[in-house]
């Protein structure tokens, strides 16, 4: 397969434009990385593998069981289509699996549109990308109110439970972006490389919505007589809702409009080192593949804000000694948000929403070790970064360990990464594997095959054509 661009079309079934943060598993470590990599730590591009790498397309979400169970019916799209349908949403939130077994909820979903990275002669290098990313985050929100989400009120198999509760939050934003990066490598010895990089992208189309509350206890309780054989009750419920743009269709004309949509700036910056070439080839002339003992990367990405100011947006506050909740008034809030909230709890308060949110800032920590020619154990850190107090809406990454064996060479890459995530009890153990034009990832297998709404795995598709840089024969 070598010295030869690989032409490869595939048509993806979007079902929206929207917005995850979540880099590639596998493909974000690997030298042969390029565009997907590049979005983790933009130096890659500086004394790239690659002359060229255009992404047809990529898709990935966070998705449990079911959505094989339901596949055709669902989507993993729904963080991503919440701004633009209310058609069925409830139904295809259930095929969803949050990242994160215990606190907070985190689904996310995105879209990597067609993009382009080329070299700029040896050392340097150029990537322009686009990506709708939309994620949903949600704080205190006790088991049996997620467990009864996915059971329904409606079947008999919700348990009478009740417990106190407390603040909580959902949050719910979609943004697409525009992103420039740039590579250079700066020194390149036998023994020593050093690349640096930067991203500076334009965020536009963004929407959010939220519920904000504080109960005092919840009840699930039996409905004798009735066709919804359960309900959900919250006591002493004070509640803040609110939305920076009502539902409306897709119109890309409009994501542009600051009347509309929330907009604003972000950058990443990415540096890398290499040591050693104990690993070259003296037999084969034009073995391009990594000759470094150690590399050593780290990078700052999402470093930004989205501003709201737009002409439709709605805040509402209100307080309710007993509210009830049956099966057909969850999936209303379900399909519409803080719309539907909003319909079904009156508002004592009204107001308008104009904030600054930041973007999911991070910070990456990574040694890449090569045991054996073409075999590295990749050790990666993800802290989120200026973390404010008291905002709520800012989404962001969930913090992580991740140990990744890989294997690579110019045609394929198989990985195994291995995640310490905060809030879950275990790490869990995904595959992705990248042959030619085409790879697939999974974050977290057992979360595909464990019956349980609450854990999920991240699953990533994608298509790329490219062409290598080679050494000249001498």
């Amino acid at each position: 397969m070598k010295n030869r661009i690989y032409p490869f079309s595939i048509l993806f079934l979007l079902f929206g434009w929207s917005a995850g943060a979540q880099q590639i598993p596998g493909l974000q470590s690997s030298n042969y990385g390029g565009l997907y990599r590049a979005t983790y730590n933009p130096s890659v591009l500086g004394g790239s593998k690659y002359k060229f790498q255009v992404n047809i397309g990529a898709l990935g979400g966070s998705i449990n069981y079911r959505y094989f169970v339901f596949l055709g019916k669902n989507s993993l799209l729904y963080p991503l289509l919440v701004p633009h349908s209310t058609k069925e949403l409830y139904g295809r939130s259930r095929t969803m699996g949050s990242l994160i077994e215990q606190d907070p909820v985190y689904l996310v979903s995105e879209i990597r549109w067609p993009s382009v990275m080329f070299s700029l002669g040896k050392y340097q290098g150029l990537a322009i990308q686009f990506r709708s990313r939309g994620i949903v985050q949600g704080h205190n929100i006790p088991d049996p109110v997620r467990n009864l989400y996915f059971r329904r009120l409606d079947t008999g198999s919700t348990p009478a439970i009740s417990g106190s509760w407390g603040n909580f939050n959902l949050v719910q934003q979609s943004f697409s972006e525009m992103s420039v990066s740039y590579g250079v490598q700066l020194l390149d010895l036998d023994n020593h490389k050093l690349r640096a990089g930067v991203t500076a992208r334009r965020v536009f189309g963004a929407r959010i919505s939220y519920l904000n509350g504080n109960a005092g206890d919840f009840a699930i309780r039996d409905k004798a007589g009735a066709a919804e054989t359960s309900e959900l009750v919250i006591n002493d419920f004070a509640y803040e809702s609110g939305y920076s743009q009502v539902h409306q269709s897709l119109s890309i004309g409009n994501l542009f409009d600051s009347g509309q949509y929330g907009a604003g700036w972000g950058y990443d910056l990415g540096a890398t080192y290499e040591f050693g070439s104990f690993w070259a080839n003296e037999k084969e002339k034009f073995d391009d593949n990594p000759q470094y003992i150690l590399r050593l990367a780290a990078s700052l990405t999402d470093i930004g804000s989205i501003h709201y100011k737009t002409d439709k947006s709605r805040v509402m506050t209100g307080t309710s000694p007993e509210t009830v909740i049956g099966q057909q008034q969850l999936e209303q809030i379900s399909d519409k948000g803080a719309e539907g909230f909003m319909e079904i709890l009156p508002a004592q308060n009204e107001g308008v929403f104009q904030k600054k949110v930041h973007l999911p800032q991070a910070f990456h920590l990574e040694a890449d070790i090569q045991l054996i020619k073409g075999f590295f154990l990749n050790l990666a850190q993800t802290k989120r970064h200026l973390a404010r107090k008291q905002e709520f809406l800012d989404v962001y990454q969930p913090e992580s360990f991740t140990l990744t064996p890989r294997f690579e060479d110019e045609d394929s890459d198989f990985a195994f990464p291995i995640s310490f995530i905060k809030g879950n009890k275990r790490p869990v153990i995904g595959a992705m594997a990248h042959f030619g034009p085409v790879f697939l990832g999974f974050s977290n297998l057992g979360g595909l095959i464990k019956k349980s709404g609450a854990r999920g795995s991240m699953v990533y598709i994608g298509v790329s054509a490219w062409k290598l840089q080679r050494k000249a024969d001498k």
